[in-house]
C-alpha cells in the first residue's frame, strides 16, 4: 500500500501574477512596514554570517565535527558528576581570592620569597645540600643498626662507644652547634625586627 501521490495543479504565469497582485493588495501598511523591517534584519544577519571569518568557521565545522563531539560529551560526563560544578566552584574561589590580595600582601609574600631563595643560596653555598644528604644517609644506616639489634644499648655500651674517635667527633659537633644555636637564633630575630 502506497501512499498516493499528491496532484500538483499546474500553474500558468497569468494565474500566478494574479495570484501574487492580489497578496499584495489585501497587505495592510503595518503589514508591509513589519515584512520590510524583517527583511532588513535578515539581510543584516546574512550580511553578519557571510563575514570572511564565519565563512572560514563554517568550512572549519565539518573537520572539527568529531572533535567537538568529543569535547560535548566530555562536558556531558563532567557535569553529570558534579566535576563541572566544582571546576566553577574553584574557578569562583580563585577569582575570590584574586580579588582579595592586595598590593601589601604581594609585597609580603614577594619579601618572604626572596628572603627563601637567600636563605637557599646561602645553604647551596655553604655546602647544605651536601651536609643534609649526608646527615639523612647517617640516620638511615643508625636507623638500620638499631633494627638489627633487639634491645637498646646498655649504659655500660653508650659509655664504652665514647671511646670511639668517630663517636667523640660526632658528640664535640654536636655539642660545639648547641652552644652556637642560641647566639645564631638571637642575631636572625634582631634582624628580623
Amino acid at each position: 500500500m502506497g501512499i498516493p501521490a499528491i496532484e500538483k495543479p499546474e500553474m500558468n504565469a497569468k494565474e500566478g501574477k494574479e495570484l501574487i497582485s492580489v497578496a499584495l493588495d489585501s497587505m495592510t501598511d503595518e503589514m508591509v512596514v513589519e515584512l520590510a523591517r524583517k527583511a532588513v534584519s535578515a539581510i543584516e544577519l546574512l550580511d553578519d554570517i557571510l563575514q570572511p571569518e564565519t565563512i572560514s568557521l563554517l568550512r572549519k565545522l565539518p573537520e572539527t565535527g568529531k572533535s567537538l563531539e568529543n569535547t560535548l560529551d566530555m562536558l556531558q560526563t563532567l557535569e553529570q558528576t558534579d566535576t563541572l560544578k566544582t571546576l566553577i566552584e574553584l574557578g569562583e574561589m580563585a577569582s575570590s581570592l584574586k580579588a582579595s590580595i592586595t598590593n601589601t600582601m604581594v609585597t609580603d609574600l614577594t619579601e618572604k620569597a626572596i628572603s627563601g631563595i637567600e636563605l637557599a643560596d646561602d645553604l647551596l653555598q655553604q655546602g647544605g645540600l651536601e651536609m643534609v644528604q649526608g646527615m639523612t644517609n647517617a640516620f638511615a644506616k643508625a636507623e638500620q643498626n638499631m633494627k638489627s639489634t633487639d634491645q637498646a644499648p646498655s649504659l655500660r655500651q653508650i659509655v664504652h662507644s665514647l671511646k670511639d674517635p668517630e663517636v667523640r667527633k660526632g658528640l664535640g659537633l654536636m655539642i660545639a652547634f648547641l652552644k652556637l644555636l642560641p647566639s645564631e637564633l638571637d642575631k636572625t630575630t634582631k634582624q628580623g625586627s
